[in-house]
């Protein structure tokens, strides 16, 4: 398994943009290009941090435009939300992407259980 981190502060006011965005990128990049999730955090600090999970670095590499993002390789509405996400995000403040192969995993589910 292959993991991708992105961190951002997000512009004042921009946050459930950001949000609508982002879930439809990774929504479609679980559907039609393979991932096998993501997830969205917010850290105390006020970073956003997204968690990409791919089932390899070859399958990553191949669904995702890399810096020419957003490119020719997507649909037009997920450009759109690209472009969206890039605008939110507070470039003076920069952070750089995180890429990690995961060596152990004990994230499991129980589906035995009822929530109230």
């Amino acid at each position: 398994m292959f993991a991708v981190i992105y961190r951002a502060f997000i512009k004042s006011g921009l946050e459930l943009e950001y949000q609508e965005a982002w879930r439809q990128v990774a929504s479609y990049f679980v559907k039609y290009r393979g991932a096998l999730g993501s997830c969205l955090h917010k850290t105390t600090e006020g970073m956003w941090v997204a968690y990409s999970r791919w089932p390899d670095k070859e399958t990553r590499d191949a669904s995702w435009p890399g810096e020419n993002a957003p490119d020719e390789i997507l649909p037009v509405e997920i450009k759109k939300a690209i472009v969206t996400i890039q605008n939110c995000i507070d470039q003076t403040q920069k952070l750089s992407e995180i890429c990690m192969e995961v060596v152990d995993d004990l994230l499991h589910f129980n589906y035995s259980v009822n929530p109230r």
